[in-house]
């Protein structure tokens, strides 16, 4: 019995090594795990053009630097489309996805995302105002550690508010509607108070907490005698822009805006970093976390270059008159799509 055993051991390792050659051949059912593609989750407070012209540019850069959806990188797109009341179940979905980056648009949804999100995932933040007064980051230059980088909309206000005198030469008061919720919002009034009273304008607000209360708002700053429209970096203005025109070509009154793509929609002028350029930054940013760059070791990127945007096709339905001055300056001149 011990020499058939001792016989027939010889045969059996060769049939166990011919079985896991079989198994491990071409066509064997093997469950090897794809390999984990690098995520990247976009938070968005939600669709209006100028967050559309900088998520455009942030796509077609992400493209240029060699990411492709579904193939090297997973590109997770949420919104809260502008109800801030769900903002709380969005990041919370953010996080649990577990992203590699994620990337917060506007400042209410990058203050929800990094205060959810520090120690946990890196966060670059877009077009935020004010990130060291919203609390995103300790300073402009940042801070290791911190976790956070992203790219700033700090705009020209005194160069803005300039364009009132220009185009409105009698103006004294310039109405402000915006929402007291947002912090850049508070920030950008913060701006405005001084260098509208050293140019001798008194500023008029009127709160609108929601789309729906924007037209109201504008209406009680014309009622109250204001002689120019100033629009700031606040969300739910932009998301009610077209009702702020409607009220502006009725009552001819100019609209001066902060954001250039809003001379694109129908306001008047501005001086305005270009927002494709902010998309841009936006995904270099990104690029440089996914290569290992730690966030907090990368300032803030701000965009000091200004451009002067005039729309003369809002300027009629305003019953502006464009000085020749204005125009020679002027890079871009929008003759079209001034609103309804």
């Amino acid at each position: 019995m011990s020499r058939f055993l001792s016989t027939l051991k010889p045969v059996l390792l060769v049939l166990a090594g011919a079985l896991s050659l079989t198994a491990c051949g071409p066509g064997a059912d093997r469950s090897t795990p794809a390999k984990r593609l690098p995520v990247v989750a976009v938070a968005n407070f939600g669709a209006h053009p100028i967050i559309d012209v900088t998520i455009d540019a942030f796509k077609k850069r992400m493209n240029e630097l060699g990411y492709v959806d579904g193939e090297n990188v997973t590109l997770l797109w949420k919104s809260v489309e502008g109800d801030l009341n769900i903002l709380p179940q969005m990041v919370d979905s953010i996080i649990a996805a577990g992203p590699d980056v994620a990337v917060s648009i506007t400042t209410p949804v990058s203050q929800a995302l990094v205060k959810r999100a520090k120690g946990k995932v890196p966060v670059v933040f877009c077009g935020v105002t004010d990130p060291v007064g919203a609390g995103l980051v300790p300073s402009w230059d940042n801070e290791p550690g911190s976790g956070v980088t992203g790219t700033s909309d700090r705009w020209p206000y005194r160069e803005q508010l300039q364009l009132i005198r220009e185009l409105v030469p009698n103006a004294q008061k310039i109405g402000v509607p915006y929402n007291s919720g947002e912090s850049n919002s508070q920030y950008a009034l913060g701006q405005v108070r001084p260098l509208a009273e050293e140019m001798g304008l008194e500023v008029v607000t009127a709160v609108a907490t929601n789309v729906g209360e924007v037209r109201g708002a504008v209406d009680s700053l014309l009622n109250r005698g204001v002689d120019a429209i100033y629009t700031g970096s606040d969300n739910t203005v932009m998301a009610g822009f077209q009702s702020i025109l409607k009220v502006a070509h009725e009552r001819k009154v100019p609209v001066i805006v902060g954001e250039s793509a809003n001379v694109e929609r129908g306001g008047l002028a501005t001086y305005s970093v270009d927002y494709r350029e902010l998309g841009r930054g936006t995904a270099d940013l990104v690029d440089e976390v996914l290569r290992g760059q730690a966030p907090g070791t990368i300032p803030v990127l701000t965009f000091p270059g200004t451009q002067l945007f005039i729309n003369l096709e809002a300027a009629e339905a305003m019953g502006v008159e464009v000085p020749a001055s204005l125009l020679e300056k002027a890079q871009i001149v929008h003759t079209s799509e001034s609103g309804d």
